[in-house]
């Protein structure tokens, strides 16, 4: 027995290997009777039955595909490759309501898989496009100054390639106020491999720059990686560069995220942020989360504004969680408490609190 072993393993793998090399050169039909034939004498092969199902499902035959994959999964019900192909059946048939249900279970799994959310960015799309969303800012402090708020609007809709939000902000800082409006845009390319691009521009330019923009390009690096480099530049009365890179991990329903921002200064020297944060995700659709993260830099993970750009050493603690309520509406909560040291003076103590809502139509 212990010689036969090696020989049938390599006899599997030659029957999936002339098939799939048969399927690739369009002669499907010829794989399919191979892996067929196979499947007679040893039916317990999830890996061939696998194949025979994804090769079926590219011949457009979805329901004995779904048969053969339905087997696999009841004989290894966590074999993820074979719900990953009945969801891409369930979408290229039309199916919508199952497709939703294979995507749910996959990212309540593994939240960070590509594939389903790319297919998920796809339903979204066609059933419920539209969104709207509402949220509020506080920032108090332990000295005399006045607290800051912003308070913004946004309006976004999903599309087969991608989304795009547009989102009016109100900031009350130092006795001024200021607007913007921003839109930005979340493009896909393909599974794994995304951008984002932001566009704003301030009302009166005291708080807010004449115009920001911000550009950043993802990329799945494989075992639950991901990677990202990118570029902000905020017109203020000077021009404010800065490059941010980042690198994150999934892991089971967990993500991890390391951030790092800097800003160019010849006069001054290079001013670095480093950010990192950990969240734990949840819920039927693997998309809601709970969140802490910790920061040494700016105060703020994203610099949007000039309270963001403060060149001092701060040490920020934050929570963040956005939980869906129902397929159409969730919440999102977030608190952080910052201390920044100051020149000849004791640090200042500053402290966060936000909420918002968010309608999905």
């Amino acid at each position: 027995m212990a010689l036969l072993l090696p020989i049938e393993a390599a006899a599997q793998g030659n029957v999936i290997t002339r098939a799939r090399a048969a399927s690739a050169d369009g002669r499907r039909a010829e794989g399919i009777a191979l892996l067929q034939a196979h499947l007679q004498t040893s039916p317990r092969d999830v890996d061939a039955r696998l194949v025979l199902g994804l090769i079926l499902s590219w011949d457009g035959r979805y329901d004995e595909a779904r048969q053969e994959l339905n087997a696999v999964l009841a004989q290894t019900p966590n074999y993820l490759d074979a719900r990953v192909a009945l969801m891409n059946i369930e979408w290229w048939s039309g199916n919508v309501k199952q497709a939703r249900l294979i995507v749910n279970a996959i990212l309540t799994r593994d939240p960070g898989h590509t594939q389903a959310r790319l297919v998920q960015q796809r339903l979204d799309a066609k059933t419920r496009p539209w969104s709207f969303a509402a949220g509020y800012t506080r920032d108090t402090f332990d000295d005399d100054r006045q607290p800051w708020e912003e308070r913004t609007l946004s309006i976004g809709r999903q599309t087969p390639v991608g989304s795009i939000i547009v989102r009016g902000s109100q900031a009350n800082r130092f006795g001024y106020q200021d607007q913007q409006v921003d839109v930005d845009l979340y493009p896909s390319f393909r599974a794994g491999t995304y951008a984002f691009v932001g566009l704003g521009f301030g009302v009166d330019q005291v708080l807010y720059p004449e115009r920001r923009l911000s550009v950043d390009l993802y990329q799945s690096l494989g075992r639950g990686f991901e990677a990202s480099a990118g570029f902000r530049r905020l017109q203020f009365s000077e021009t404010t560069d800065i490059y941010v890179a980042t690198l994150t991990k999934y892991l089971g329903n967990w993500m991890y995220t390391g951030k790092v921002f800097t800003v160019p200064d010849p006069a001054l020297g290079n001013s670095w942020s480093y950010h990192g944060n950990a969240r734990r995700y949840f819920g039927a659709a693997g998309t809601s989360f709970v969140g802490i993260g910790y920061s040494h830099g700016y105060s703020r993970e994203e610099p949007r504004g000039s309270g963001d750009l403060v060149r001092v050493n701060g040490d920020t603690i934050r929570t963040r969680a956005d939980i869906d309520l129902s397929e159409f509406l969730a919440i999102s909560m977030s608190g952080s408490s910052s201390r920044q040291e100051r020149a000849f003076r004791e640090p200042l103590w500053q402290t966060t609190f936000g909420g918002g809502l968010t309608f999905r139509f």
